[in-house]
């Protein structure tokens, strides 16, 4: 063998090892993107469920959400105070969410299928008054989703226990 012969298969063969390579790195990022994405899904679903199990757990703390997201001048001062802390629980939490799927680092399914609620909330009157007072607090992109929202989406506030069932 001469020499530009050995040199031709040795860069065949290096040639081979970066393709491999590089496939094996693309595979990796793959799944290290399916990671996050699963990551990302399971923390959003157990906000939601701290959130509402925070609800359950405590009767005064559904009672004050419910009827204040309704009606937040109905409520006492103490009331109020709670309210202010579960909204801000509430909306950060979609927001997060919302921000996950603006990155694409949360499958899509997940703010598409929970929105529904959000909406739901956002558009109650005391909820709206909520809002009005602490735009600043939250991404400039997550408040014109809060903008869009439309009262028709899914029924809410205080008059949860009325749900019709729709088939």
């Amino acid at each position: 063998m001469n020499w530009e012969a050995i040199g031709a298969v040795g860069e065949t063969i290096g040639a081979i090892a970066v393709i491999i390579s590089l496939i094996y790195l693309a595979l990796q990022v793959r799944s290290g993107t399916r990671a996050l994405k699963t990551g990302n899904r399971d923390s959003s679903f157990q906000s939601l469920l701290e959130f509402n199990n925070s609800l359950a757990a405590d009767p005064d703390l559904g009672y004050i959400f419910q009827v204040g997201c309704h009606d937040y001048q109905s409520l006492d001062e103490r009331e109020r105070a709670r309210l202010l802390h579960l909204l801000y629980s509430f909306f950060k939490m979609f927001e997060k969410i919302y921000l996950h799927y603006l990155e694409e680092s949360v499958d899509k399914t997940v703010w598409i299928h929970n929105k529904s609620i959000l909406f739901a909330y956002s558009t109650q009157p005391g909820a709206q008054y909520y809002l009005s007072h602490r735009k600043h607090i939250f991404d400039p992109r997550f408040w014109e989703v809060i903008e869009s929202a439309t009262s028709t989406e899914t029924p809410a506030g205080h008059l949860v226990t009325n749900l019709e069932v729709n088939n």
